[in-house]
């Protein structure tokens, strides 16, 4: 299927497969520790009722909230009623995915409405909803039109940075990898008919992805070399994201197929990401492609979207292979991620002009002047060994602590702890 290991490994690992059980049906394999960070979760719960929040958008989100956010509030209220305003964010913040389904593709944010559709597969399954229910039926065109776009430019999304700040930001190997998330979340979690089809079309867009960005790579700062898969064609450096986002994927169709190929190479690509490692206690990982847009003279460049992405992977190794070193490694993540805790104000974040000058101790959010807010929450990154200040091209995202707190919830689910 791929030649991410040597053909000796692949022959001694089939040996081993063949003599091992089925595959293991329960998720997860085993239960996890309890998680060490209630603190932290009590923390950003708090934090996250403070953000700036109208027409169901979180307004510093940088487009992952109506993922993240929706996902969260959804999962929280599957194990109980919220409190009158989160219930109330659900409610907005669900109406606002389906009009980011429903609009033009190529209008707009596409990231943002890729993340829409994550945000309302995980509300149907919390919900539990009807398999032909109307967020259903309207994930089902959305998903039409975007393997239309998809399948016209190969189904790999390289020669599009132009039109796409994420293909840009992010590299093709990791964006293509979200679309295919999307088909497989679908599989997982919504039970009708087309799963089996959206099963087959994430399977096809990984073997695409694995055709065009697997291949051998080194981590120019340390000389260590790794198979695994580039940022995008034409790279030959080991970065984050898109060997995180291909664990992700890989571990979802493990789950879905019980093919021990994606669990193996789920493992491998955990390997391949070592060289990226800057500290173990607590764990961080290098940020390679964030370092020229925040002028790093190091290379300790950490954003906390790609910490967060990296947890969420550990998560769903742990989930597939019951190995507690993977959870450990995610907490440990976490302890990381709560480094980066630090002040941000209204005029540092929101760089909209308004149309009137706004005066002192005001900032222009969305289209009107306000009272400047100054608060505390997880900051954008750390580099050169501080944390983000008001000087950098970015200081706070409200949708990266979002993402927080949806990967601590799937961390306590994951040891029989509420969401």
């Amino acid at each position: 299927m791929r030649s991410l290991f040597a053909g000796a490994f692949v022959l001694a690992m089939t040996g081993a497969v063949a003599c091992e059980s089925t595959a293991e049906d329960q998720v997860p394999v085993a239960p996890a520790p309890a998680s060490r960070h209630d603190a932290l979760r009590y923390t950003l719960t708090t934090d996250a009722r403070g953000l700036s929040f109208e027409n169901g958008d979180w307004l510093e989100d940088l487009g992952d909230a109506p993922f993240f956010g929706l996902a969260w509030l959804s999962r929280r209220a599957e194990n109980g009623p919220l409190p009158a305003e989160e219930a109330a964010r659900l409610d907005a913040s669900l109406a606002r995915a389906r009009v980011l389904l429903a609009s033009d593709l190529l209008s707009g944010d596409l990231q943002e409405k890729v993340m829409a559709a994550l945000g309302v597969i995980e509300h149907i399954a919390a919900a539990h909803d009807r398999g032909d229910s109307p967020d259903v039926v309207a994930v089902d065109a959305f998903l039409d039109r975007l393997d239309h776009l998809v399948g016209g430019l190969g189904d790999y999304l390289a020669g599009v940075e132009d039109a796409s700040w994420a293909v840009r930001t992010y590299g093709p190997t990791a964006v293509t990898a979200l679309v295919a998330l999307v088909h497989a979340q679908y599989a997982l979690l919504i039970d009708n008919d087309l799963a089996a089809a959206h099963l087959e079309r994430a399977v096809a867009l990984e073997q695409k992805i694995t055709d065009r960005a697997l291949g051998d790579l080194a981590d120019g700062a340390t000389g260590r070399t790794a198979r695994g898969y580039a940022f995008g064609p034409g790279h030959a450096e080991i970065d984050l994201y898109p060997n995180v986002s291909m664990i992700l994927l890989d571990a979802r169709l493990f789950r879905l197929t019980k093919n021990e190929t994606y669990r193996l190479q789920s493992r491998a690509l955990y390997g391949a990401i070592q060289a990226l490692k800057l500290s173990d206690a607590p764990a961080r990982y290098a940020s390679p492609y964030a370092a020229a847009l925040l002028g790093a003279k190091t290379r300790e460049v950490a954003t906390l979207s790609s910490q967060n992405y990296l947890a969420l992977a550990l998560v769903l190794l742990f989930e597939i292979t019951g190995e507690v070193h993977f959870s450990d490694e995610a907490d440990r993540v976490f302890d990381a991620i709560e480094t980066m805790r630090g002040p941000w104000c209204l005029a540092q974040v929101h760089e909209e002009k308004c149309a009137s000058v706004c005066g002192a101790g005001e900032a222009c959010v969305s289209t009107s002047c306000t009272g400047d807010r100054c608060t505390t929450g997880l900051l954008h990154h750390v580099v050169d060994g501080r944390l983000a200040n008001p000087s950098d091209p970015t200081l706070f995202c409200s949708g990266c602590n979002l993402q927080s707190l949806y990967v601590l919830g799937y961390r306590r689910s994951l040891a029989g702890e509420p969401f």
